[in-house]
């Protein structure tokens, strides 16, 4: 009988800590789970010193696998659908960026309108940009290039004259 309300006990506490992980309780599970373990244990430990360190030793491997099982599954379930934030795809180029003529100005060449410290206003191909700096400050009315487009913004460096 006794062997028997160990087994029980010690079941009881991992069922109720797995349980935990699917039906949030506010930690009213954990609590029952844990009281559980310890009692089980504690009743090991009384009955025999070597069945109490052979209980302890499956809690000790069972607890963690059964932790990984349910994270790994959780997500899963009825409760985890609505709980868990969904992994976004990669962004694609055309949601990065709202203006798809921005990306056909790469390697051009214009001169700045504006002062830029660091952001500006360039005059790109005949069309009138907004453009950040790389690297140090830009006069109006100077040379510059293109070098990326990241995003919405165009980055742009001084060229020689």
């Amino acid at each position: 009988m006794d062997y028997f309300l160990i087994f029980m006990l010690l079941v009881a506490g991992l069922f109720l800590l797995l349980t935990e992980i699917f039906i949030p309780s506010y930690g009213l599970l954990s609590v029952g789970a844990l009281g559980s373990l310890f009692a089980g244990l504690f009743l090991a430990f009384r009955l025999d010193v070597v069945l109490g360190f052979v209980c302890l030793a499956l809690v000790l491997v069972l607890l963690p696998i059964e932790i990984v099982i349910g994270v790994k599954y959780f997500p899963h379930t009825w409760i985890g659908h609505r709980i868990v934030i969904k992994a976004r795809g990669r962004t694609t180029r055309s949601e990065r960026s709202s203006d798809e003529s921005l990306f056909e100005l790469a390697g051009r060449e214009g001169a700045t309108v504006t002062a830029c410290r660091p952001a500006g206003v360039a005059n790109i191909d005949g069309q009138r940009v907004d453009v950040v700096a790389e690297g140090t400050m830009i006069d109006a009315n100077r040379p510059v290039k293109v070098m990326r487009i990241e995003g919405n913004r165009v980055v742009i460096r001084e060229r020689e004259a």
